[in-house]
């Protein structure tokens, strides 16, 4: 008789999350404020979201596709003027974050125009910081149990472990609390003290111009770091040394250090479960005009795949060469 799991969750498996997403989203937005100059504008209920919001499985791969309209309600004041109107979003969408806002007031009169424009130029952009984490939100909240376990009670196929300094006789690694199953596949499986869950690996290439002694100093130096994390860095450019930046958000330590050359270290965010850290290895080479920055980082809960390639762009790479050109 054929196995009726779903090994290494190869298929197709849907979950429909609109339920889920009405009150995600009524929670999210309703109360919303902003308050300058003298005016304040809020929205003052979330009147309806229609439309798609589905998890799916395929290939191992946890996909987010969501198409809904929302239309919201609104007031703004300045001293004694008040002024009431709707908000229609047509299209809040898995593939796009350029939203569009239909906005509609109660009344037209010149008098009141100022409220109106106050809502579109100050109220829509802290709408649309709301909708921003949408997409991981998702998949934490609906994403865990999706994943139909193997045989073995595994959520996905783990191959045999290769022999690496640290790894115990069964082939695991340990870090700190946690333990990680090594793998040849992308798609492997992490346990710690408190949790069991899938972890994938990523890559990312990025260039700068600058030398390579200079991008290895910015990624370890705590002056440096400080410049482009804009706040305090506890760091050392020293092997076996621990460092936490962005305020604790993210820590880890540096395992290997080649200066103008490469960096291996340990690597977590504060929300990923208790003990869990992944492996990074940053490659540096330097070119003709400019310097190449190869990342390769094992051991990314599933879930956070897309967050941490977004945020390795935005906090690092993207940060670093608007902080040194």
């Amino acid at each position: 008789m054929a196995d009726w799991r779903n090994v290494g969750n190869w298929h197709w498996k849907e979950r429909n999350c609109l339920e889920w997403a009405k009150k995600y989203l009524e929670d999210k937005l309703t109360g919303i404020e902003v308050t300058k100059d003298g005016l304040h504008g809020e929205v003052t209920s979330v009147d309806s979201i229609t439309g798609d919001v589905d998890l799916n499985i395929r290939k191992g791969r946890l996909i987010a596709i969501y198409d809904v309209e929302i239309k919201l309600s609104w007031k703004a004041t300045k001293g004694d003027d008040e002024l009431e109107g709707k908000i229609t979003i047509p299209e809040v969408a898995h593939d796009t974050d350029d939203y569009v806002y239909d906005i509609t007031a109660s009344s037209s009169a010149v008098a009141k125009l100022p409220l109106k424009d106050f809502i579109r130029k100050q109220l829509t952009p802290e709408i649309t910081a709301k909708l921003e984490g949408f997409t991981e939100d998702l998949k934490q909240a609906n994403g865990s149990d999706m994943y139909i376990p193997d045989k073995s009670g595994a959520s996905t196929p783990v191959a045999p472990a290769k022999a690496t300094t640290g790894e115990n006789a069964s082939g695991e690694t340990k870090q700190g609390n946690a333990v990680t199953a090594a793998a040849d596949d992308a798609v492997s499986v992490a346990v710690t003290k408190d949790a069991k869950f899938s972890t994938v690996s990523i890559s990312q290439n990025a260039e700068f111009m600058c030398s390579a002694e200079d991008l290895f100093a910015t990624l370890t130096d705590p002056q440096r770091v400080s410049i482009w994390t804009r706040g305090p860095a506890e760091i050392q450019p020293k092997e076996n040394t621990s460092f936490k930046l962005f305020n604790g958000h993210i820590e880890g330590q540096f395992t290997k250090l080649v200066p103008a050359k490469g960096i291996e270290m340990t690597w977590r965010v504060a929300t990923w479960p208790q003990g869990h850290f992944s492996k990074v290895k940053i490659s540096i080479e330097q070119q003709s005009t400019s310097t190449r920055l190869t990342l390769k980082q094992s051991g990314v809960p599933f879930n956070d795949e897309d967050a941490t390639k977004a945020n390795w762009d935005r906090y690092y790479w993207n940060s670093i060469k608007g902080s040194f050109g």
